[in-house]
């Protein structure tokens, strides 16, 4: 039997872009370039007025869709430099590479990470996959394949969209493949069932994608591709963040006691109740005394994931760590563990609070009524046929965009694909004023 294909760091690392750039006078390095381009791009800057957890909320404490994102970038960037320099002490990193280098690929991807993501979080990708899992009729036409783009809908193929088809420039951002690698967090059609609607590419970008895993060297596995080694880091940073600020934002939101995180984490951070390090911090302001704990409890996390990375780095260079699975998750008895189990815990309160409840069966409605509108108009955009709104939908989705697609083979596919890109590109506050002005509510 031979051995196990692995990866290799030479391809994985791999500077091209889909579309190579002119040659120019550019100091930056390929990947600064990638962090550039999302950064001062509109999808990145939407991400202000879009829900990190909490719909609509006026409170400046608590984080946004962008706030997050940032936060996730300066951990994963914190990560990649440390497994550069592992690499390059284990003699893997190649020798035109800089250690740092790996620490702005993972912060490129960690950037954006969330940029496909619909108005209202989680709760908008849960309504696109509903509407159209109870409109059958209006994919009915698309083959098997492209039919799960949209009753699996998830943000993570819509982010990889923007980054290679629509963002920035006509044909997406053009970032490198190794950026592109590192933010497959879930390296599969949406065809492919893990029994969870997760998956990181549309069939709309499946060609650009396998051409990029190829490439990158990434191990074809047969329905999908083992991960990219710094896509584990990308989404360690953002498992990270997510859990030690939600908890954060709870606090600030009166869902649980404003001594909640010191109380859950003095044990970890050896502040025993008596000793002067758990008094001192007790008579702080809960924000402050939250912003220790939570400085604390993601530096201890990042060196944990550091160590998990490199205990487990043959097999995920290997494809077989289980690419369903974090590394936060591999945890068994560390700050990562204590910080998964806290944050489960909370869930049920964070998740069906009152507010964030009644305002999430709002965002549901209102991402209803959107696609009810306009996709009764998708059909006729590819035959012809007319009908009093269909030209103020075309409109809408962008009369060029339009008349580019209807050109086109696969007409139903690309239009439904449109308005997803419509939709999830909203703000939620876009959403929630186009609802209303749909419904004759407010002009």
């Amino acid at each position: 039997m031979g051995s196990a294909p692995r990866m290799d760091w030479n391809k994985l690392l791999d500077v091209t872009r889909p579309t190579p750039d002119k040659p120019g006078r550019d100091v930056r390095s390929p990947f600064q370039r990638d962090i550039d381009r999302i950064t001062f791009s509109d999808a990145f800057r939407r991400l202000a007025r879009k829900t990190q957890v909490h719909p609509l909320n006026e409170n400046d404490h608590i984080h946004s869709r962008l706030t997050h994102s940032l936060e996730v970038a300066s951990v994963g960037k914190s990560l990649g430099m440390h497994v550069g320099r592992f690499l390059q002490e284990n003699g893997e990193l190649p020798m035109a590479t800089p250690p740092d280098a790996i620490g702005e690929i993972v912060q490129a991807a960690c950037m954006a990470h969330d940029i496909g993501n619909p108005p209202f979080g989680h709760s908008g990708e849960a309504a696109i996959k509903n509407w159209f899992q109870s409109h059958p009729e209006a994919i009915q036409s698309l083959a098997v394949e492209c039919r799960t783009d949209f009753t699996r809908f998830d943000g993570n193929a819509m982010a990889i969209r923007i980054l290679l088809s629509t963002g920035f420039y006509q044909d997406g951002f053009n970032p490198t493949n190794a950026v592109i690698g590192a933010a497959l967090k879930y390296p599969w059609p949406s065809s492919f069932d893990t029994g969870k609607d997760k998956f990181s590419f549309f069939q709309t970008e499946a060609r650009l994608v396998h051409a990029v895993a190829k490439k990158l060297g990434l191990i074809d596995l047969g329905d999908r591709f083992a991960r990219h080694p710094l896509a584990f880091l990308a989404e360690a940073a953002d498992d990270i963040c997510y859990r030690t600020i939600d908890m954060e934002d709870a606090t600030e939101l009166g869902i649980v006691p404003e001594d909640f995180m010191l109380k859950k984490f003095a044990p970890a951070l050896e502040w025993a109740p008596r000793k002067a390090d758990y008094k001192r911090y007790a008579r702080l302001h809960y924000r402050q005394r939250n912003s220790i704990i939570r400085t604390k409890l993601i530096g201890l996390a990042t060196e944990e994931i550091i160590d998990l990375f490199t205990v487990n780095h043959e097999a995920i260079m290997t494809g077989a760590l289980d690419p369903t699975a974090s590394l936060m998750e591999f945890s068994r008895n560390g700050i990562c563990r204590i910080i998964h189990s806290a944050y489960k815990e909370l869930s049920n309160d964070l998740f069906y609070s009152r507010r964030k409840a009644i305002l999430e069966i709002g965002a549901g409605n209102a991402i209803s009524v959107l696609l009810d509108q306009i996709m009764a108009e998708a059909p006729r955009i590819c035959t012809g046929e007319e009908s009093t709104h269909k030209e103020k939908i075309v409109r809408l989705l962008g009369a060029d965009n339009m008349d580019r697609i209807v050109k086109g083979a696969d007409c139903h596919y690309k239009v439904a694909i449109a308005v997803l890109d419509y939709i999830s590109g909203m703000t939620d506050h876009y959403a929630t004023d186009l609802c209303r002005k749909f419904l004759g509510l407010g002009y």
